[in-house]
């Protein structure tokens, strides 16, 4: 390699600035986390995994599959469910970023995620203000076309982020093997 020529990835411009990532660097707190990373990891993961499920089963029904789910019933049943699914997901997911800020912030996905999550609490909020506000489903029932678009977009936006952390936990080859 030559000195002073550094190769670009085409997610450079995304990243939290190297500067910041040092300065979170907490090596007290990541020496007392290190004997529960793992288990850590293992409960982010499981709790993503409830989250994203009941997000999407609650959408679905909101598309209009499985009709002869009560509503009411079916969304007392999953807002709990998606409410502490998500104060677990985040807690652990902050964890597990202030363990090892420099490595974690340096995952090329890491940025595109964080700003998928952001606009998917963006859009639930927006989903919820009119929801309550009634502007969201018809007098009969039915999603107005306002409220299937953001609630397709909860779906696209959920899958993203879920799309970057797969990307984020496994390096591109160094070597490709195809020929």
């Amino acid at each position: 390699m030559t000195p002073g020529l550094a190769f670009t990835n085409a997610m450079d411009s995304f990243r939290i600035p190297a500067q910041y990532l040092i300065a979170m660097d907490n090596r007290t707190l990541h020496f007392a986390l290190q004997p529960w990373q793992f288990l850590i990891r293992a409960v982010h993961v499981f709790t993503v995994s409830i989250f994203f499920g009941a997000v999407l089963l609650l959408n679905l029904r909101l598309l209009g599959r499985a009709v002869e789910l009560p509503l009411r019933p079916f969304f007392r049943l999953a807002m709990p469910v998606i409410h502490s699914s998500l104060a677990v997901t985040m807690l652990t997911g902050v964890a597990l970023f202030f363990y090892d800020p420099v490595a974690v912030g340096s995952h090329d996905w890491l940025t595109p995620k964080l700003l998928f999550i952001t606009l998917g609490f963006m859009n639930a909020a927006w989903l919820n203000s009119n929801g309550k506000a009634g502007r969201l489903t018809t007098p009969n029932g039915q999603l107005t076309m306002p409220g299937r678009t953001a609630v397709i977009i909860a779906l696209a936006l959920w899958t993203l982020t879920i799309f970057c952390s797969c990307l984020n936990a496994e390096p591109p080859p160094r070597l490709f093997l195809g020929s």
